[in-house]
């Protein structure tokens, strides 16, 4: 069994702070079992507590370990990503120049982009990116 034996106080304001905080749960749930892990807790009770499995209540006290506060963040890049941003440039010509060939005719604009984008998208992702680009132009 592994727990957390030694916080500065440094630290264990840190965690408090974190685990207060409302706006991202995930650090929210492993700044807690970082602090009960030191007040005591046995992994055991902190997988319950949690309602998680035993691998990750490891991997939140060794991510602590490692990189303190910092680790308790996901890595950036993680999750879905879009098929259509607005950051990517070309992207947002091809869906313009679909939109300005083909005003009236979603479907027809859905073929011109799907003909000229690598990643094929649906009728509903093109239209949700085309109301993003209305509300940025406007």
């Amino acid at each position: 069994m592994k727990n957390i034996k030694t916080l500065t106080p440094d630290e264990i304001e840190q965690l408090h702070y974190f685990s207060q905080q409302k706006e991202d749960s995930i650090v929210k749930k492993r700044c807690q079992c970082i602090l009960f892990s030191y007040y005591g807790m046995r992994v055991n009770e902190l997988m319950h507590f949690f309602d998680v499995d035993r691998r990750s209540i490891y991997n939140w006290l060794i991510r602590w370990e490692k990189g303190k506060i910092q680790a308790m963040q996901d890595k950036p890049g993680r999750g879905l990503k879009p098929k259509l941003s607005i950051v990517c440039q070309d992207q947002v010509e091809c869906v313009q120049q679909a939109l300005y060939i083909h005003p009236e005719d979603r479907s027809q604009r859905l073929g011109h982009v799907n003909n000229l984008l690598s990643k094929p998208v649906s009728y509903d992702t093109l239209r949700r990116f085309e109301q993003k680009l209305r509300t940025i132009g406007s």
